[in-house]
């Protein structure tokens, strides 16, 4: 089965584009968690974002800093959310997700909980196991 950001891209399906240059293109989420939410996708099928090369990975985010300022400029947003996913569709795509002033989202009260759990449900690494973590990605050549 064709990749449906890939065949996005070939022109073969249809999508609501609202940014697009040499290496990448926005278009609105089908499934929006919010007006405006957004997907960024590299023209070229990579599935991680660790993937892109030095020479794709800038363009990508160029494209997402673009696109965040027209939808915060268009829908007078608190702030836009990102979130890098890779998984259900397997191809590289940035979710920007504009949070609406006195509006909640799905997203945003999912982020909630996570905090909630995150600070008061389980068990915080020590400062010092915290350090030793920081030291092994610092070395990792």
């Amino acid at each position: 089965m064709r990749c449906p950001f890939c065949a996005i891209v070939a022109g073969e399906e249809k999508a609501l584009l609202v940014y697009e240059d040499e290496k990448n293109l926005g278009f609105l989420d089908i499934n929006p968690v919010t007006i405006g939410h957004t997907l960024i996708v590299p023209k070229k099928h990579i599935t991680w974002f660790y993937e892109l090369s030095p020479d794709d990975a800038g363009p990508f985010f160029r494209a997402v800093y673009l696109t965040s300022n027209k939808l915060k400029k268009v829908f007078a947003v608190d702030y836009i959310s990102l979130l890098i996913r890779g998984t259900r569709i397997p191809h590289l795509h940035a979710h920007l997700i504009p949070k609406m002033k006195e509006r909640d989202n799905i997203f945003d009260k999912f982020l909630d909980l996570h905090h909630y759990v995150q600070v008061r449900l389980k068990e915080v690494p020590s400062w010092e196991e915290l350090e030793k973590i920081a030291k092994r990605i610092r070395e990792e050549k």
